[in-house]
């Protein structure tokens, strides 16, 4: 398999695995963000890698939505059970205070999933920039190989 480096980030591991966790496929999103093609063949192979990439994405955004919601539905049970239970020796607002504090983690649990989806969906628009991108670079890369001395 061909390994392309770039100044920052090497590639090595194939996007058309299948499987892989999120982290995976978000890692090699991010690494073929910054990769610069340096010929046709690189920018054919690139364009493959971006749109297989692309057809994982949607799975595994569902994956990270799918643990978005779980996390908030624990820190809702969570504070709604402190919730109830300081609120029978406490006014609302301590009561709400004290079960915002008791909710922490499942809150801190909360917003890492929500980040995570939206750095996924972040990954997902620069890919699909990055594709269409490429697309019309090599649009023209084509008609200058095919166009170059061809009498017609």
């Amino acid at each position: 398999m061909t390994h392309f480096t770039d100044e920052n980030p090497t590639v090595t591991s194939p996007a058309g695995a299948e499987g892989g966790t999120t982290v995976d496929v978000l890692t090699r999103g991010g690494e073929l963000i910054h990769f610069v093609p340096a010929n046709p063949a690189e920018m054919e192979y690139l364009i493959t890698e971006l749109t297989t990439l692309i057809e994982q994405m949607p799975a595994k955004m569902l994956e990270l939505n799918e643990r978005r919601y779980e996390c908030e539905r624990a820190w809702s049970r969570r504070r709604n059970t402190a919730l109830a239970q300081h609120a029978k020796n406490n006014t609302v607002t301590v009561a709400r205070a004290l079960a915002d504090v008791e909710a922490l983690t499942e809150m801190e649990d909360l917003h890492n999933a929500k980040a995570a989806w939206h750095y996924a969906d972040d990954t997902l628009k620069a890919l699909t920039s990055k594709l269409y991108a490429n697309l019309n670079i090599n649009k023209g890369v084509q008609a200058a190989y095919n166009g170059y001395g061809v009498r017609r």
